[in-house]
């Protein structure tokens, strides 16, 4: 199999002398050279400092026989990658008792085995060192490369914490310069039109002269600075004194003839921001071997100015990403602001769009418990006097007011608008079977009617068909009020006792019809829908629309939140617990309950209570909505002084006003 020459240095030692000829046919998946034991020595002589890849495919005779100087070998030439399949059953254990380490042995391979069998473990165990080597090969680069990382987590630090945006500018050319040991370099700033369109480039600073003015060049191919700044593109010049002139760039002079400097080897590399595009350029100049050395301009014509390499290229790639990072800083935070503003106006859309029955229900909460923060930070005695909620802190209340119901769209829609206790359908289907019975007590009726003529023809006819409608009118009269009750029932107010207890009356009666069959007026699950004493939702269905609250809390903690708005998930989360601990979904007692939460408990309330837009309620006066909010404050479900701030700062006023000229 040394029909070519493997680059790869792979060689399987065997003692097989037909192996060879059985593995022919699949040559290509093994590539390797077949060696025998004692031409162990070429895998060393061809891969010279190269790692060599050596499978041992020996029979279990010829390893236990030759396992002390395969050891001695492997220990004298580290750069040997080996592993070992032995020609011997599954069974065979003898391996643990050689010298060879236990670990290098890969599988057991019987020599009557399926030649598939052989050519897969031949392949796989080739893998796994080729694994091995992989990893060895990443360890040495990870040390080599330690210096330079350190140096570029170093820089990131420094520019991640710089707040002056000059000192930020003058450290990002230090930085890049150092890691690349560059004697000079240049900073440049992309400056863009009113629509955001690349303008022109700015000269900011030079490592020369740090006092230079500012100076601005076109965004085009014919200069070096304009050509990256265009482009996109690194330029790696050996010596801008000699380009072809085939460029579509130039080498401006003019600096070095004013300074009395000589540039030659030229590094330009673009700082791109998070959306790939060019905010600046980083113009490298004369790379050398010492940072801290100081070249003269003779020194600057000779060897002592280095090429940029490949790896130089690559650190101070590093360094403008860093960079750019630190330059857009700001424009980013003011982005991602406007960005997450829009996010969530959007969610508050999505919920809303859901219950259009609620609509503006959330921006309307953020409003009330926003202003009652502010008047909060008014107090100057008693109970919140310590209390100061910073523009920060009142952005977080916004957010997690506007975002305290997202959870809803976890919801059911069925549930989640769900107005009565029963669907319409549902009740169309208790009327109509009501209906049914009422015709079939008619047909009855007339059957009797029909039997009373056979028997009797007309004699006494007359009197008994009074009787007959008479029993008909009562019949009907009492459905229909069977059905009346029902239909009250149904409505999403405090059920009566009367009615309660007439309803139970109902879902026990069974009708039989004329055909012989039972029908139950009242099914076991519309009774216990339409005996739901308060409101249309039953246990599960009022479970499930209080676990958006914990969907919500779910959805806000998958937020990666700045440390400034941390406290958005847990203020949402709040919002439904009560001071006794009474609450939903954990049961807080009071002190647990985040102040801000139970500022948003009043403002949540109060808009259920005056929002005019549900179907199944009214909107209840004011004067009655804060009666229903003191009645809430006695039980102990929200904090009484909070109330009375929200109340006598009229909080609401600017809210309900607005509504009012709505309408």
């Amino acid at each position: 199999m040394n029909r070519e020459n493997l680059r790869e240095h792979k060689y399987i030692i065997t003692d097989d002398p037909y192996f060879e000829g059985r593995v022919s046919d699949h040559f290509k998946k093994i590539r390797a050279n077949v060696l025998t034991l004692s031409e162990l020595e070429k895998t060393v002589e061809e891969s010279q400092q190269n790692i060599a890849k050596v499978l041992f495919y020996l029979s279990r005779h010829e390893l236990e026989k030759n396992h002390s100087s395969i050891h001695e070998f492997l220990k004298l030439h580290p750069s040997v990658m080996c592993s070992f399949i032995i020609r011997a059953p599954i069974d065979y254990t003898g391996f643990q008792a050689l010298a060879i380490e236990e670990e290098l042995f890969f599988t057991n391979v019987p020599d009557d085995a399926p030649l598939i069998f052989l050519i897969k473990a031949v392949v796989n165990a080739f893998t796994s060192l080729q694994m091995v080597v992989d990893k060895f090969e990443l360890q040495k680069r990870i040390n080599i490369s330690t210096n330079e990382i350190s140096k570029l987590t170093r820089i990131g630090i420094s520019l991640a914490n710089e707040k002056d945006f000059t000192k930020l500018l003058r450290d990002i050319l230090n930085s890049a310069r150092e890691i690349s040991n560059s004697d000079s370099g240049s900073l440049y700033l992309v400056e863009k039109d009113e629509k955001g369109n690349p303008r022109n480039l700015r000269f900011k600073i030079s490592a020369l002269d740090l006092t230079s003015d500012e100076f601005i060049l076109p965004i085009n191919k014919k200069s070096i600075a304009g050509y990256v700044a265009f482009t996109g593109k690194q330029l790696n010049i050996p010596n801008v004194y000699e380009l072809s002139g085939k460029e579509e760039y130039h080498f401006n002079n003019d600096f070095d003839k004013m300074s009395h400097y000589y540039s030659k080897s030229m590094l330009v590399v673009p700082m791109k921001d998070h959306h790939d595009e060019v905010v600046g350029v980083i113009q490298l100049i004369n790379r050398k071997k010492n940072f801290h050395s100081k070249l003269s301009l003779e020194q600057m014509k000779t060897g002592h100015v280095l090429e940029y390499d490949k790896y130089a290229e690559e650190l101070v790639m590093a360094v403008a990403g860093q960079a750019a990072v630190a330059i857009q800083n700001n424009n980013l935070v003011h982005d991602i602001e406007t960005l997450f503003e829009g996010f969530v106006t959007a969610s508050v859309s999505a919920i809303e769009s859901r219950d259009p029955t609620t609509s503006g229900h959330s921006f309307r909460v953020a409003q009330y418990t926003v202003g009652l923060a502010e008047s909060v930070n008014q107090i100057e005695v008693g109970r919140f006097k310590d209390i100061v909620f910073n523009p920060a802190q009142i952005k977080e209340i916004r957010y997690a007011s506007l975002l305290h119901d997202f959870g809803k769209v976890g919801v059911r829609e069925k549930v989640l608008v769900k107005a009565k206790k029963l669907e319409d359908y549902e009740l169309d289907l208790i009327r109509w079977r009501f209906h049914f019975i009422i015709k079939d007590v008619e047909a009855k009726l007339a059957q009797k009617k029909i039997d009373y003529l056979k028997k009797h023809g007309n004699s006494g006819y007359s009197e008994f068909e009074q009787s007959i409608q008479l029993e008909y009118e009562m019949e009907k009269q009492k459905m229909e009020e069977m059905v009346r009750v029902i239909s009250q029932s149904n409505e999403p107010t405090i059920l009566e006792e009367g009615n309660s207890n007439f309803l139970e009356e109902i879902s026990k009666l069974t009708y039989q019809t004329t055909e012989g069959g039972n029908i139950s007026l009242l099914h076991p699950k519309e009774f216990s829908f339409l005996s739901i004493r308060k409101g249309s939702l039953d246990f599960e269905e009022r479970r499930e629309i209080e676990s958006h609250v914990e969907h919500t809390f779910q959805f806000l903690s998958k937020i990666p939140w700045t440390r400034e708005l941390k406290m958005v998930p847990a203020i949402a989360h709040g919002h439904h617990e009560k001071l006794n601990g009474g609450g939903y979904p954990r049961g807080l007692s009071a002190v647990e309950i985040p102040v801000q939460a139970k500022m948003m408990a009043i403002a949540d309330i109060f808009d259920a209570l005056t929002d005019k837009d549900r179907p199944y309620k009214k909107a209840v006066p004011l004067e009655r909505a804060f009666d229903i909010l003191k009645m809430e404050v006695r039980d102990q479900h929200i904090d009484g002084d909070l109330l009375d701030v929200f109340i006598e700062n009229q909080v609401y006023e600017k809210v309900l006003q607005k509504r009012l000229e709505g309408s």
